[in-house]
């Protein structure tokens, strides 16, 4: 019996998104507010892997089907599709390579 493979779809994005926002929010004063953190999260993410407003926005909603845009959030998150031998596909899909 084979492991099973990981979700690497959009809304599994989205997921591991919101929970580093709640993570980075745990971290901070209680005077910070979840906006302000998740405001400071996006940026974060935006630098880090070179998209667009935009398409940070549509990642935090579930809604990147970009496979490169979505692999580099994956990588910025510090998970990589790759290394379980899935090929992210562009409308939000994933095959095994």
């Amino acid at each position: 019996m084979s492991a099973p493979l990981p979700d690497f779809s959009p809304a599994m994005l989205a997921f591991f998104l919101r929970a580093r926002a709640v993570m980075a929010h745990a971290d901070r004063p209680s005077r910070c507010g979840m906006q302000a953190t998740v405001k400071r999260e996006r940026k974060r993410w935006k630098q880090l892997s070179g998209l667009t407003h935009l398409q940070i926005e549509w990642a935090w909603m579930g809604r990147l089907w970009d496979a490169e845009a979505r692999a580099r959030l994956w990588a910025v998150l510090g998970h990589f599709p790759s290394d379980f031998g899935v090929v992210l596909t562009d409308q939000g899909g994933q095959d095994v390579g």
